[in-house]
C-alpha cells in the first residue's frame, strides 16, 4: 500500500531508491553507505533487482517453478534475457 501512495504522490525516484538501495540489496547499500562517507554522487544500480526477489524465485524453483523475464531494448527492439541468479550467460544459452 505504500508503493501504490507513494506513486500517488509522483515520488519516483524515492520509490526506486526505497526498493533498490535502501532495500535488502546488500552490496548497492554498501557502495551507498561509503559513497556518502567519502562524498560524491550514489552510483546507480547495475541490477534492479533487489534480494528479496531474488528469493522469491529461489523459492519458486524449490516448487519446480522457472521465472524468467526479459529486458526489452526500447532504441532497437531487441530481447534480452536477463538471468535473476547471477549465472553466466552460457548457462542460459545451455538451457
Amino acid at each position: 500500500m505504500e508503493v501504490w501512495a507513494l506513486e500517488g504522490f509522483g515520488v519516483a525516484h524515492i520509490l526506486q531508491e526505497m526498493l533498490t538501495y535502501k532495500s535488502d540489496h546488500i552490496r548497492a547499500r554498501k557502495e551507498v553507505f561509503n559513497t556518502m562517507l567519502i562524498g560524491g554522487r550514489a552510483p546507480n544500480p547495475d541490477d534492479d533487482v533487489p534480494e528479496s526477489f531474488r528469493v522469491l524465485v529461489r523459492e519458486l524453483r524449490s516448487l519446480a517453478l522457472e521465472l524468467n523475464y526479459f529486458l526489452i531494448s526500447e532504441k532497437n527492439f531487441q530481447i534480452h534475457r536477463k538471468d535473476v541468479l547471477g549465472r553466466p550467460e552460457s548457462y542460459l544459452m545451455g538451457k
